[in-house]
C-alpha cells in the first residue's frame, strides 16, 4: 500500500502537470470534429443529385419544370464547397407559395420572408429568365469519416462550425449555436437506425436523424437531416409550420 507521502506527492504532480496543460482531456464538444476529410463522396466534380417526392406533396398530379444541380467545386483543408443551383418555372413558386403557407401574406410580408431565407443561405436570385426563377448558392461543409458540419449557421465563418452529426452521437444528444445576429438553432439526434431502413433509390440504410429548430424561421417548424456513416447526407424532410412535410432525397455520387 503506497504512503500518504507518496499519496500526496502523486496528487501534486498531477495538479502541476495538469496547469502545464499535459493533461488536458482530450473530450471534444459537439462541435468539434474529427476524423479524415480525404473521401471520394466530396472529391471535386462530383454531383449529388436531389429528389422531391412530388407525388405525396401534389396528389394531382406534377406538371411544372423544375430542376436543380449540386456540385462539388472545391475542397479545401477539409471544406468542401458544393455549388447549388436551381431552376424553375414561376408555376413552381406559386405551388410552393401555398405549400408553405405563406399564399395569402401581403407583398410586403412574402418580400420579407424570401429575404430571411436568402440572408439565412447564403443565396441570390436571378430573375433575368422570363417566367424563370433561378436560386444560387455556394454551400460550405466539412465531411469526415466521423460526421458533417455546415457553415451556414456562420455565414461561411470557416473558425465557426456547427455539426449536423457525430457517428459517435446517441439518440437524446442536444447542441445549440448562436449566429452573430442572436438567431440560435437547436439539433437534436432523434433517430439511428439498427437496420437498414431508409430507403434512397433501390437501398435502404441505416441513418441517423437530426432534428434542428431555428429561432424565427418564418415558415418553418424544423429540418430533420438524415445521415449515413459512408454516404453523408441522403436526406431532408421540411416540416412547416402549415403541418405540411417536404421530404428530400439525397443520391450521394459514390452510392
Amino acid at each position: 500500500m503506497s504512503s500518504p507521502r507518496v499519496l500526496v506527492l502523486s496528487l501534486c504532480t498531477a495538479i502541476l502537470l495538469s496547469s502545464c496543460g499535459l493533461l488536458d482531456s482530450t473530450d471534444e464538444g459537439p462541435n468539434d470534429l474529427g476524423g479524415s476529410t480525404d473521401l471520394d463522396l466530396t472529391d471535386v466534380g462530383r454531383q449529388w443529385g436531389v429528389s422531391i417526392d412530388f407525388a405525396r406533396l401534389f396528389p394531382n398530379g406534377w406538371k411544372y419544370d423544375y430542376k436543380d444541380s449540386n456540385i462539388v467545386t472545391k475542397r479545401d483543408n477539409g471544406i468542401t464547397t458544393v455549388s447549388v443551383n436551381l431552376d424553375a418555372a414561376f408555376d413552381v413558386v406559386h405551388e410552393f407559395d401555398t405549400l408553405l403557407g405563406t399564399q395569402d401574406l401581403p407583398q410586403a410580408s412574402k418580400l420579407e420572408v424570401v429575404n430571411w431565407i436568402l440572408d439565412r443561405y447564403g443565396a441570390t436570385i436571378d430573375l433575368s429568365t422570363p417566367n424563370r426563377l433561378k436560386i444560387r448558392a455556394d454551400v460550405q461543409v466539412k465531411v469526415t469519416d466521423q460526421g458533417i458540419q455546415e457553415f451556414i449557421s456562420s455565414k461561411n465563418d470557416l473558425s465557426k462550425p456547427f455539426t449536423v452529426i457525430k457517428y459517435s452521437m446517441n439518440v437524446g444528444d442536444s447542441w445549440s449555436f448562436t449566429d452573430s445576429k442572436g438567431v440560435t438553432t437547436r439539433r437534436t439526434v432523434t433517430y439511428h437506425s439498427t437496420t437498414d431502413d431508409y430507403p434512397v433509390a433501390y437501398w435502404k440504410l441505416k441513418v441517423y436523424k437530426t432534428e434542428s429548430i431555428v429561432d424565427g424561421d418564418p415558415v418553418l417548424q424544423k429540418i430533420v437531416y438524415v445521415t449515413n456513416h459512408k454516404f453523408g447526407l441522403v436526406g431532408i424532410h421540411l416540416f412547416t409550420k402549415t403541418g405540411k412535410e417536404i421530404p428530400l432525397t439525397i443520391f450521394p455520387p459514390t452510392l
